[in-house]
This record gives structure tokens, C-alpha cells and sequence, in this order.
């Protein structure tokens, strides 16, 4: 075997592996979305903390209305839990309460089991701004590289935008409705 050989050998693992590092080094989609809402500071936040009512507005429901979903825990207290599971659209997680900042913030973590499994997390700000009340919706969700190519090459962002903002849309729908 010759020096050029035993170097193309030891040469070619070394750059298999970088690239397959390098693939599946972790990425991350972060969204956020906005949505103003005719409503007070705690009736946007007293609602969103209230997992046993986020079916009315759940934008995970209108595409899967037969979804069965419990609660666990003291509802609207850190450690609270909504669980859900697909029917017409194969799904399978929950959603737990982790922090709260009265009437200014809401963060849950989340645990997708089905379709793949996935550890998204969802923060909300409360704002208030002239009279109105402004919900920001912050989603973001950390994939290893090859996820992260995959959701690229199915458009799954443009979807998720879609989904939080139909969710962002059912909440003020409800809240003011509510409110008249």
C-alpha cells in the first residue's frame, strides 16, 4: 500500500466524521408572534394560565376536534399539566406550566411524543400599550441538524407560524367575546 493510499485511509474517517458532526450539531426554530387583544392584563393572563379551558382555543383542535386531553395538577399553578392525544391527526404530548409572573408572563415546556419527539417551548409576555393589551407568543424548539433539514425540506416553520398565530387569533377571539 503506498503513502498516498494509507493517507486517502486515514483521511477519508476524518472527514466522514466531521460532517456527520457537524450534521448533527443541534439548530433551533424560534417564532414569535403578536396579537393585540381588547382585554385587561388578567384576563389574558388568568385565561392563558388555565389549562383545563385551552381546548376553547387550542388551535390544535379545529384540525383535530376529537383530540382527548386531561390536566393534572393544580390547574393554572407551576407544575400544572395538559396532556393531549390525536385522534384524527396522530399525536401525543403534554405541556406543563413551569413559570409564572403575574399578569406579565407565562412560559410552558413541552414534550411532543408523537409524531417525533420534540421539547418545544412556549413563553407569553403580556404588555400593555395604549389601552390594549399587546400577547407575545414566543416559540422555540431545538433539533439536531438532520430534524432541523427535515423540517426545512416540509415547510414545517411556515406551518408552526400558521398554527400559532390561528392559536393567538382563537384566544382574543374568546377573550373578547368574553368581554362583551
Amino acid at each position: 500500500m503506498t503513502t498516498n493510499n494509507q493517507f486517502k485511509l486515514l483521511i477519508i474517517p476524518i472527514m466522514v466524521f466531521a460532517n456527520f458532526s457537524a450534521f448533527t450539531q443541534e439548530k433551533s426554530i424560534s417564532i414569535t408572534t403578536e396579537i393585540e387583544i381588547n382585554a385587561t392584563k388578567s384576563e389574558v393572563y388568568n385565561l392563558l394560565k388555565n389549562l383545563e379551558r385551552y381546548p376553547e382555543w387550542s388551535p390544535f383542535l379545529v384540525t383535530d376536534p376529537n383530540q382527548k386531553n386531561s390536566v393534572t395538577g393544580n390547574n393554572g399553578e407551576v407544575g400544572s399539566t395538559f396532556h393531549w392525544e390525536g385522534v384524527d391527526e396522530k399525536s401525543k404530548g403534554f405541556q406543563t406550566l413551569s413559570s409564572l409572573k403575574r399578569n406579565d408572563y407565562i412560559k410552558f415546556d413541552c414534550t411532543m411524543e408523537i409524531p417525533f419527539v420534540g421539547h418545544p417551548v412556549f413563553e407569553y409576555d403580556i404588555i400593555e400599550k395604549d389601552g390594549s393589551i399587546i400577547l407575545a407568543q414566543h416559540f422555540n424548539l431545538h433539533f439536531s441538524r438532520f430534524s432541523y433539514f427535515m423540517t426545512k425540506l416540509f415547510g414545517v416553520k411556515k406551518k408552526m407560524v400558521e398554527t400559532n398565530k390561528l392559536g393567538l387569533e382563537r384566544l382574543k377571539e374568546l377573550i373578547e367575546k368574553e368581554n362583551n
